[in-house]
């Protein structure tokens, strides 16, 4: 077995989740959030909860903010990922971020994520963004097309909300804004399909330095 980072995580085929295939594991990188924040967002998570919605609730515990999903990657693909975030993490700087203020994708009606929004310096953000996706793009990681809106996922809908419940929702948490907190690392994570959601795990983190 042989380490993928410094930070003591492994990946190891003897012991790959099933349904993962033998070469390749699902991964994505992200910002992990502080405690405060997943607290404050897991509070609020708890009160949409209550009001009924039917859908998947994702562990307060493993709030993150995502930046670039890598799809089932090899191995070897993931060696060269950890090696691009090293030098990429040392050209960056720390930002200063806020998350709340629900929303709900696509829009009110079918809306199939409910999710909280980032506001701080999201320009520094997405550009963070970009250049990192230039940066994977060099080793082979495919670009993202889809444009960069960064959010944390809080629920994802099983059954059809009306309209108006989804309305009424977002109005009462749009004043709703976690303490400031500051984005000070990138994280390689592992996620795993099981029929009660996707498990994530941190294989490997770099801080950002600037």
């Amino acid at each position: 077995m042989e380490p993928l980072a410094h930070t003591g995580c492994f990946w190891d085929s003897r012991t790959r989740p099933m349904g993962d295939r033998p070469d390749k594991i699902r991964a994505f990188i992200a910002i992990p959030l502080p405690g405060h924040v997943r607290q404050t967002l897991g509070d609020i998570q708890s009160e949409i909860r209550r009001s009924g919605i039917k859908a998947a609730w994702p562990d307060p515990a493993r709030f993150h903010l995502t930046l670039k999903f890598l799809g089932c990657t090899r191995d070897e693909t993931l060696v060269l990922v950890k090696t691009t975030m090293e030098k990429f993490a040392g050209r960056c700087p720390k930002l200063s971020l806020t998350a709340g203020s629900i929303g709900v994708f696509p829009g009110n009606r079918g809306a199939r994520v409910i999710w909280a929004d980032i506001s701080g310096q999201t320009q520094p953000l997405s550009q963070l963004f970009q250049e990192l996706d230039k940066e994977l793009h060099a080793i082979g990681i495919p670009r993202q097309v889809r444009r960069f809106s960064p959010h944390i996922t809080l629920a994802r809908i099983k059954e059809p909300v009306s309209a108006k419940n989804l309305i009424d929702l977002t109005e009462r948490f749009k004043n709703r804004w976690t303490d400031q907190f500051q984005a000070t690392c990138l994280a390689l994570y592992k996620s795993r399909l099981t029929p009660l959601g996707a498990v994530h795990t941190r294989l490997f983190h770099v801080k950002l330095t600037l």
